[in-house]
């Protein structure tokens, strides 16, 4: 997948995450933005490259700053890029909140 595919796919699924998160429809965001539920969809599978305007008009519609549409980590899953960004989160946390993350990590996955 080349580069620019990639990020209209990244796009795609965010707006979709966040329509999700709402319970809305296709049909809901698009009457709601003001675009085509199809033009949605299609937005939505990565094939479509939406225009600025249109972006806006979707964030706007999901009440999301235009930014939050661009926040792709939460739609990969690249394993040693996530196991990256962790150490990188733990490598500025002092001892106590190192402390408190262990104690988190181990109720929610308790080690055997």
């Amino acid at each position: 997948m080349r580069k620019q595919e990639n990020e209209k796919v990244l796009l795609g699924r965010r707006i979709r995450a966040l329509r999700n998160a709402k319970k809305w429809t296709q049909e809901k965001l698009g009457g709601e933005s003001g675009i085509s539920y199809k033009f949605i969809g299609e937005i939505e599978r990565g094939l479509q490259n939406p225009s600025f305007e249109t972006l806006v008009k979707i964030a706007a519609a999901l009440r999301v700053a235009l930014p939050e549409l661009f926040h792709f980590e939460q739609e990969t899953f690249d394993k040693k890029a996530i196991e990256s960004r962790i150490n990188q989160i733990v490598k500025t946390l002092p001892d106590e909140n190192i402390r408190q993350l262990h104690m988190v990590l181990l109720s929610l996955y308790p080690f055997k």
